[in-house]
């Protein structure tokens, strides 16, 4: 977008106060937050899939932005993160912050983990940004220093210094087009620099008092900076000609974003007021409510009309919709070269891997038959005009999807299913005696929609029979992870007696009781932290969203007041560090990435509580309609206590045991099952301890339920 020159030179003359117009508006549509975790930076990674904060508990967070569950959780840091980005192919991010160092953090395992730093920092790490080509980084810091890193050989490129020396580095960015770092800071000058030789281009007055926020507009003609006064300055890319300021906060302006098409600029500030601007007349054209708190940073959507705020002081992330402003400003961002990270090989998706084995030599496939996009393509079963005959009692389905226009979403039976990067999926189906029909549906991103439809004639034995069966609860599967932690090799933790017994009668009253298959049920007995790894890792590879799975844990248990983290105490725990110990953010951020129907996690732990978004249990309740528990997916916890130690022999797992032993009903929710239990372990119990039920944070729950069925 290019401004006309003789309007910049006559706004200069003066300040552009606009008026508000009534035909734009915006709204909260969605608020997420995170207990303990202080918001104090948030933004969207480059194509929207995924908003990144960092919070006051030195952590970083990162959001599914669609789902607005919590995708990762990185902590360990020693020092409160200022800022954090993904890398271009979203595999790393990095963080800068109060431990004077750059964190890389590896996000293709499970948990991440720091894979390289970059130190030589005498002072905090205020900003960075990664160059558009995803091979550079740039960090600005206290003290006026500039970083410029190569990203593929992790060598430091140029270490530039700004014209005051003494003074801060608040914001540093790319131009879009990569040439140019600028970076503004305390001192309140812009100063831009070449990016090929580190020449200085420039530097002159930005902001009177200090700059807290520059950024640049995605076409490459402006820049804009804010800070502390109630101005936000505009200028000309690459003089900094023709300034213009616009003004409409009573206070300092804390930050800026520009819109996907460079039209329109967002503002926060310290009185508390979200304003949006039009940039070609500096017009405001609309300003929120009184938000109560400074507005600590904005963030546009980059794919759809929206951005997120948050606010000072608060857990949450505002997610607002925007109505009136021009929507072709928000295109699909266009690929970019993906660096890979020298510190450690990327390793592929493994199931993906595995389904792209599976149709490799597969020819002939059956498409849909509707002309319309997208296509569809059956690689397995080999069907015979729409029809096969099975014989065992469920059956995988591999197959492939694809649209020029992309993919927005794909669903077989009502389930959503995960294409992978080629559109290829895989779908374990169970089946019910006699004719399955299958219907499987695509619907590319402009709404046309593809519909493929087959049957499935199962003659298997054990095929479950219609009639009283919830069809969809017939048609899935339930698996158990149930962990007993009874010996520890640190001779300074007390070892204990009844966890792996419990775990023990549990995994017995399930596998004779109700519809878990043995060769579904993992039991690991005193396994070390490794072995607790690679079993939520099995699971997330295997597990689909048409399964259940039950989580148990019995053994000691840690909490961690100052930091706000509960953990289980592996077998090989140690007393005097953490190394070993899992946290209850790895619980979490595994059974996010785990797609199940239901997840219902149980556990015997002091720090259990600590889990829930809320620790208020459920009363007792009538019997709710199964069906529709069932349909809506949930992710819950059932616990023996809040915050306090547990004792070794648990009435919590006793009662727990009898009620699944003593039930007599086909379907039993777990929210039923609990309420009939907890006044009795309440009643028998030599603690304080109340158990709680609830829903486990920012993980998917919609309100569903797990339930138990009887075989």
């Amino acid at each position: 977008m290019k401004l006309n020159a003789s309007f910049l030179i006559l706004c200069s003359l003066f300040v552009i106060t606009g008026e508000l117009n009534a035909q734009y508006n915006f709204n909260v549509i969605h608020t997420s937050g995170e207990t303990n975790h202080e918001i104090v930076f948030a933004s969207y990674n480059y194509d929207g899939t995924y908003i990144v904060t960092t919070g006051s508990d030195s952590s970083i967070i990162i959001w599914n932005s669609e789902r607005r569950t919590v995708y990762r959780t990185l902590s360990g840091l020693s020092g409160r993160p200022a800022a954090a980005v993904l890398s271009r192919n979203n595999k790393y991010l990095f963080s800068g912050g109060r431990d004077n160092k750059v964190t890389v953090w590896d996000l293709t395992s499970m948990p991440s983990k720091t894979v390289k730093t970059f130190d030589g920092y005498k002072g905090p790490v205020k900003s960075l940004d990664i160059s558009p080509d995803g091979r550079l980084l740039v960090t600005g810091t206290t003290g006026g220093t500039v970083k410029i890193w190569d990203l593929e050989s992790s060598n430091l490129v140029y270490d530039l210094k700004a014209q005051n020396k003494n003074k801060d580095i608040n914001s540093v960015v790319f131009s879009p087009d990569g040439k140019i770092v600028a970076a503004g800071g305390a001192d309140g000058n812009i100063t831009l620099w070449n990016k090929e030789n580190g020449i200085m281009l420039l530097s002159q007055p930005g902001q009177k008092n200090g700059i807290q926020q520059i950024t640049i507009s995605p076409d490459g003609t402006l820049l804009a900076s804010c800070g502390f006064s109630n101005e936000i300055a505009v200028y000309q890319m690459p003089d900094l000609k023709n300034k213009i300021l616009l003004k409409g906060h009573k206070d300092w302006v804390q930050t800026i974003d520009f819109s996907p098409g460079s039209k329109n600029l967002l503002s926060g500030g310290r009185d508390g007021y979200i304003i949006l601007w039009d940039i070609v007349s500096g017009n405001i054209l609309h300003r929120s409510e009184s938000q109560k708190n400074i507005i600590l940073a904005l963030d546009f959507n980059p794919v759809m009309p929206g951005f997120i705020s948050v606010n000072y002081k608060t857990p949450d992330i505002n997610s607002w919709a925007l109505s009136g402003i021009d929507e072709k400003q928000w295109n699909k961002p266009s690929e970019t070269a993906a660096v890979n990270f020298t510190a450690g090989n990327v390793i592929t998706d493994t199931q993906q891997k595995a389904v792209r084995e599976a149709s490799k030599d597969i020819t002939q496939p059956v498409i849909g038959t509707s002309e319309n996009n997208p296509a569809i393509e059956i690689f397995s079963p080999s069907l015979a005009q729409g029809r096969i005959v099975h014989d065992k009692n469920s059956i995988i389905i591999v197959g492939r999807a694809n649209d020029p226009a992309g993919i927005n979403a794909f669903l077989i039976n009502k389930n959503v299913i995960k294409l992978s990067e080629g559109g290829v999926f895989q779908f374990n189906l169970n089946l019910l005696k006699g004719e399955n029909q299958v219907d499987i549906i695509a619907i590319n991103n402009k709404g046309i929609m593809n519909e493929t439809r087959f049957i499935i004639d199962c003659t298997a034995e054990n095929a479950s029979v219609s009639g009283d069966e919830i069809p969809e609860i017939a048609r899935s599967k339930y698996f158990a992870l149930i962990i007993g932690v009874s010996e520890y090799q640190n001779d300074e933790i007390e070892d204990l007696e009844n966890p792996v017994k419990d775990a023990q009668s549990l995994y017995d009253v399930l596998l004779n009781q109700y519809s878990f298959e043995k060769e579904n049920i993992r039991f690991l007995k005193n396994p070390t932290q490794k072995e607790i790894f690679v079993a939520f890792e099995d699971l997330a590879r295997t597990l689909t969203g048409n399964d259940n799975l039950l989580i148990f844990y019995a053994g000691h248990g840690s909490w961690e007041d100052k930091g706000k983290l509960g953990y289980w105490l592996p077998s090989d725990a140690n007393k005097n560090s953490k190394v070993n110990w899992f946290s209850n953010s790895n619980l979490r951020d595994f059974i996010s990435s785990i797609e199940t129907k239901h997840t219902i996690l149980i556990a015997d732990a002091c720090f259990s509580g600590a889990i829930f978004k809320s620790r208020s249990a459920f009363t007792e309740t009538a019997s709710p309609v199964i069906g529709k528990l069932y349909e809506l997916p949930s992710r819950k916890a059932m616990t023996s206590g809040v915050l306090q130690e547990v004792p070794d022999e648990s009435p919590f797992i006793k009662y727990l045991v009898k009620g699944l032993k003593d039930n007599s009903e086909k379907y039993l929710p777990s929210e039923i099952l609990f309420s009939k239990f907890k006044s009795v372990v309440m009643n028998n119990s030599s603690t304080s301890n109340v158990p709680q039920f609830g829903v486990i944070q920012n993980v998917g729950d919609e309100g569903g339920d797990f339930i138990f069925v009887k075989k």
